[in-house]
């Protein structure tokens, strides 16, 4: 074929393609190409022929192609981008990650790439590797706030959370009008840091921005949980506000009778999280014969946990492709008569779901401290602890008291030996504390520091996830210090696999419950390895 000849098919090519004559166009585009390789807007066209077919493959290496003959054509650098982020939301990371480098090998200074790649690396948990694709995009387009906002993911990620701040407020400097910012600065850096008044001044200046934004009333919410400032009516009053927005209505339909009462159980943690612990051992002990069960599951990163409960469920919907009116119409469809929300306000939570009223009964249990706030969620199950007589006043819902524990649990399999007493041994007591950060606060470390000072030769152990980071450890250690505390007779340790995390319950003595937001799962964990908790 010459070169006119080739030309001439070329444009045939293009013609059946405007026709949607995709498999005509690709045989007549092959072979104008083989004819004359070396026309890169061909190569281009042909990917975008290969990607009009589900070629994603086939496109990724046509338009590959059109950049190695000229890296600025900015047809084939779309169209290589646009195809590695639809592998990846296929599920394809491999692919879409040598899509992305292929490109950057083609093109280092092509920002999307740099910030797409990153992204699909931290969702892959290659935190360190995601971070350094974003550095060299805030390195490209120092002006661009984007860049300094993922560094700030991937760093509060990693519990870096004074990398993660200040990366946040260099994306602030640079877009102070962005409620992201704030608001990711509020839950994934401050609040960690026990900096709980910040973060909720964070949150409200991200409302002033986006009073629309539901997941920023709900951190909100969430946040005034740990705030010692805040008193339960006022904490339950802004729940009431909040949940005055989403007046109740009636179910679309009542289900059909079943010979079994369907049960939907809705989260984000089903895996090693307190809600995955405390719902395995419910969903074992349902009498098959009565109950149906239904996992709507919006986990984003399942573990063997996620596997197990899979295994105990007699069905499993993955809703997070699913917006909520589509997840609406599925539960609908599902012919649900209980839907369970385990989550409240936290992440992930599809609390606009139950506001549209999904089911005849809805209830809210264990995934959170308290009311969602919302009309159309009929019953809170609780116990006479968690919420005592005369409480009623602070949820909207019903409160249902089980006669012993809100919560069942089964102890974990990986839970080490007891130990003996540490002061056994000899020397004083070790208190400790294996609660997470954002419960600490000046009147936690006040008390603890008091109980340090009133008993001879005792030391303090604290060990959760972020103490790993040099920045967090001396802020903490000076909370204690400025409480009266002498640093000395502090222990701090960061994250560990659970097993290790358990066996540390063998240097503590007396574990210690803050306050106000106090201990669930870390509670029962700690009685199990034998340690009484105060």
């Amino acid at each position: 074929m010459t070169p006119d000849q080739a030309e001439s098919t070329y444009r045939q090519g293009l013609i059946a393609a405007q026709a949607g004559r995709w498999g005509e166009a690709q045989e007549l585009l092959a072979q104008a190409i083989t004819a004359c390789p070396g026309v890169p807007v061909w190569w281009a066209n042909y990917g975008l022929v290969l990607e009009s077919q589900g070629d994603a493959l086939g496109a990724v290496q046509a338009y590959a192609g059109a950049l190695n003959l000229d890296g600025g054509l900015a047809l084939a650098m779309d169209g290589l981008l646009v195809m590695a982020e639809r592998l990846a939301q296929a599920g394809r990371a491999d692919l879409a990650e040598a899509a992305y480098r292929r490109a950057l090998a083609l093109a280092p200074a092509t920002l999307a790439a740099l910030v797409n790649a990153g992204n699909l690396l931290r969702a892959q948990a290659r935190r360190v590797e995601s971070a350094l694709l974003h550095r060299r995009a805030a390195a490209l387009e120092p002006e661009n706030w984007i860049p300094p906002y993922n560094i700030g993911n991937a760093m509060a990620e990693m519990n870096r959370l004074g990398e993660a701040d200040r990366a946040y407020r260099a994306g602030l400097c640079l877009e102070p009008a962005r409620a992201e910012l704030w608001a990711n600065r509020a839950s994934r850096a401050l609040a960690p840091q026990t900096r709980i008044g910040e973060a909720l001044s964070a949150l409200d200046r991200a409302l002033r921005l986006a009073p629309g934004a539901a997941s920023l009333h709900g951190a909100r919410l969430f946040l005034m949980q740990y705030d010692p400032a805040r008193t339960m009516p006022q904490i339950a009053q802004a729940h009431a506000d909040w949940g005055a927005r989403y007046p109740d209505r009636p179910a679309a339909a009542v289900p059909a009778p079943a010979p079994r009462l369907r049960v939907g159980y809705v989260s984000a943690d089903f895996r090693a999280h307190p809600v995955g612990y405390f719902l395995e051992p419910v969903l074992a002990a349902h009498d098959r014969g009565a109950i149906e069960a239904i996992c709507y599951s919006n986990t984003a990163n399942p573990d063997a946990v996620t596997a197990r409960l899979r295994g105990l469920a007699d069905g499993w919907v993955d809703t997070a492709a699913l917006d909520d009116a589509a997840l609406l119409e599925r539960i609908r469809a599902d012919g649900i008569h209980i839907l369970v929300d385990l989550a409240g306000h936290t992440l992930g939570n599809r609390l606009g779901v139950f506001a549209r009223r999904a089911a005849p009964v809805q209830v809210t249990w264990a995934g959170y401290v308290g009311t969602t706030g919302l009309p159309a969620m009929d019953y809170l199950i609780s116990d006479p602890r968690q919420s005592p007589e005369g409480a009623d006043g602070w949820a909207i819902e019903g409160i249902v008291r089980m006669p012993d524990a809100y919560v069942p649990w089964s102890p974990p399999a990986d839970a080490p030996p007891v130990a003996p007493l540490p002061m056994a041994a000899g020397g004083g007591p070790t208190f400790g504390s294996l609660n997470a950060l954002p419960k600490l606060n000046r009147g936690v470390a006040a008390l603890w520091s008091r109980l340090l000072g009133a008993v001879p030769g005792s030391r303090l152990l604290l060990r959760t996830p972020g103490l790993d980071d040099p920045e967090l450890r001396a802020r903490t250690l000076a909370l204690f210090t400025a409480a009266g505390a002498d640093p000395a007779r502090i222990t701090l340790g960061g994250a560990a696999p659970h097993a290790e995390f358990l066996a540390t319950y063998g240097e503590i003595d007396v574990a210690l419950d803050p306050f106000p937001y106090s201990g669930g799962l870390t509670t029962l964990e700690a009685l199990w390895m034998g340690v009484p908790v105060v």
